[in-house]
């Protein structure tokens, strides 16, 4: 017996793919939750499983906040196009001396008005992290520069991902933080 206790739902991914997201009941005391690609090959993305109704709605809306893009228009499709070209810019100029102190160095934006939530679904899209710097009044958008590593050469590829975003008209900064 598999009951469906979430209704299925379709979610855009951040590299474009379509996939379905479904929570059901599978015993009395059986309950799983998952992913899956809508590309005919029924690739699992993620699952979990639990003991109850309540934890498997729980992990559907995890899902969905973890993985789901919204279609992105305007600026905020701009600002995904712009953070993750500039992120291969930053890449391409983090060197290869990895030495100094290891740190989380990031660029940020300043992006007064801006939804949240599209800016963070921007960061999701274009492959970086998000989170929001509050200081002094001032709300901040810190995006994690990944796959580079964790002294100089994490701070040189910040830093160009600055330079980059501050030329495409954005008030670009850096956020310093030592491990």
């Amino acid at each position: 017996m598999v009951t469906q206790i979430k209704r299925d739902e379709h979610i855009r991914l951040a590299d474009g793919r379509s996939a379905t997201l479904s929570a059901a009941q599978l015993s009395d005391v059986k309950y799983e939750t998952m992913l899956l690609l809508n590309d005919g090959s029924g690739e699992e993305v993620v699952s979990y499983q639990s003991t109850s109704a309540d934890d498997a709605v729980y992990f559907f809306y995890e899902i969905k906040n973890t993985y789901h893009v919204p279609e992105l228009t305007g600026k905020y499709k701009k600002l995904a196009d712009d953070l993750k070209a500039a992120h291969a810019y930053g890449l391409a100029h983090m060197g290869n001396d990895d030495g100094g102190t290891c740190n989380f160095d990031a660029p940020a934006l300043t992006l007064p008005g801006w939804d949240k939530k599209l800016v963070e679904a921007a960061a999701r899209a274009a492959g970086v992290g998000c989170f929001v710097w509050t200081l002094w009044n001032d709300t901040t958008y810190v995006f994690s520069v990944r796959g580079v590593g964790q002294g100089y050469t994490r701070t040189k590829a910040a830093e160009a991902m600055s330079r980059y975003l501050k030329e495409q008209g954005y008030e670009a900064g850096m956020y310093y933080q030592m491990d």
